[in-house]
């Protein structure tokens, strides 16, 4: 189940719920663009996000991420005095989203009922 393959109308789906205006990725491309350009791109990236679930590999660089420290307040001396910001690829976005929707369905019966932390409904 978590490695099936999506269908064009399940990535679509992932697509349009994923925040657009998040920042670009490395590759200077966006949810804003995709979502822009659905109409002309939308097969190419359904085959890209599809080629990792039928092949289970990525185009090379394309999970390459880009941590980014950003001050929190002017006159920094101290790590904590930094919001990291890091910048990933959209469409591994789409693939890492595609998978935590699966992983989702199944966790509360992989993860102990005395852990809390990343099941849905559990609270401490």
């Amino acid at each position: 189940m978590l490695i099936k393959c999506s269908d064009y109308l399940k990535i679509k789906n992932v697509v349009f719920n994923l925040n657009g205006n998040s920042a670009l990725g490395p590759d200077g491309f966006g949810g804003v663009f995709i979502h822009s350009c659905w109409d002309i791109i939308g097969s190419d990236v359904c085959k890209v996000v599809q080629q990792f679930f039928k092949q289970n590999w990525v185009l090379p660089r394309m999970n390459k991420n880009v941590v980014s420290l950003i001050p929190k307040i002017q006159g920094t001396d101290s790590i904590k005095d930094y919001r990291p910001i890091v910048v990933t690829n959209f469409k591994f976005k789409i693939i890492s989203k595609i998978l935590a929707d699966r992983l989702v369905i199944v966790a509360a019966r992989i993860i102990s009922p005395s852990q809390y932390g990343f099941v849905q409904g559990r609270q401490i």
